[in-house]
């Protein structure tokens, strides 16, 4: 009977520490805040990527000086059902404003239209919609400007002859299509420049070793890399290194995370395009605010990119050893 009681006792105080348990996971898991408050959500599409981690500080930065709710989601691997089915669920919530990057501008039609059914404002950040009348406000770099750069740059760090690899994270991806677009016009009236192969690696380093690999083998002419992705960088500059052709071919890549300034402090690859992100996640929630509050807003803003080579990576980044 002792036996009995005791074993019901624990029992009990089991159950008890179980429901503690439970309710303090659930008061974390539930944000509290008025219900007056602006609840504006940031569907990245990949949300553990570093430059997309700055967006995200950016964003959290905005919520606190403008007093909204921030809710941020997304893909992992710029996976677009994802997003949409992220967008769709924030369009059926209590969501007063999205902001996003629509990497294949087509495919967010249809849930930006119920957006706007709905009375949603819609931002974009670093692609914008395939019909500007779809969105609200358009954040992102000049990717005419920086392709255009970052083309100049290959082009004095190489000279003539110069031929050309590229990779892209797609081929459909809006804003590294416009930095392609921009390298054919540079080079267009040169004597001896030419694009001798161009790739996708999909935002993937696996991928990319493979794509960059198999690039310099069947074209071992190529002197100059114009690379649009930034995800694999990195891995492009061990592979240059560990053939012994940090030298030979100049690589110019994107995005100043911390693997890709190393890369360039230690020669692997001669630069990167650096862009703002943590202002294009700032503005993105600065934006949605004020028009929520019915003020005026520009329909497009471009943000600040600039190249980052050997010479003034330790004056822009002397935290990144």
């Amino acid at each position: 009977m002792k036996r009995h009681a005791v074993f019901i006792f624990a029992l009990c105080g089991f159950t008890m520490c179980f429901l503690l348990f439970f309710l303090a996971s659930s008061c974390q898991e539930t944000p509290r805040f008025p219900k007056d408050m602006k609840r504006i959500i940031f569907v990245s599409p990949q949300k553990d990527l570093p430059v997309w981690q700055q967006a995200e500080a950016g964003f959290l930065e905005a919520s606190e000086k403008y007093g909204f709710y921030a809710k941020w989601t997304g893909s992992l691997d710029c996976n677009l059902e994802e997003m949409t089915r992220q967008i769709q669920i924030a369009i059926a919530g209590d969501i007063d404003a999205i902001v996003t990057c629509p990497l294949t501008p087509s495919v967010f039609d249809q849930v930006f239209q119920q957006a706007r059914e709905e009375g949603i404002p819609i931002l974009t950040v670093a692609v914008d919609a395939s019909d500007p009348h779809m969105r609200s406000a358009f954040i992102s770099s000049d990717y005419e400007k920086l392709g255009h750069d970052q083309a100049k740059a290959l082009y004095e760090a190489v000279g003539e002859p110069m031929r050309i690899g590229i990779i892209m994270s797609t081929y459909d991806s809006q804003n590294q299509t416009i930095q392609v677009n921009e390298l054919k016009k540079f080079i267009a009236d040169k004597e001896d420049c030419e694009i001798v192969a161009i790739t996708q690696d999909f935002a993937n380093p696996i991928t990319g070793m493979n794509v960059f690999t198999d690039m310099l083998e069947t074209h071992p002419e190529i002197n100059a890399m114009f690379v649009t992705s930034g995800d694999a960088i990195q891995s492009y500059g061990k592979i240059l290194a560990e053939k012994n052709l940090s030298g030979e071919i100049t690589l110019i890549g994107m995005d100043a995370i911390d693997t890709n300034i190393r890369a360039v402090k230690s020669r692997q690859i001669y630069g990167i395009m650096d862009q703002d992100f943590y202002q294009m996640g700032f503005l993105s929630g600065e934006y949605a605010m004020k028009l929520l509050d019915g003020e005026e807003i520009p329909s497009e803003t471009f943000c600040d990119s600039m190249l980052i080579t050997g010479e003034n990576a330790d004056r822009y980044y002397p935290e990144v050893l």
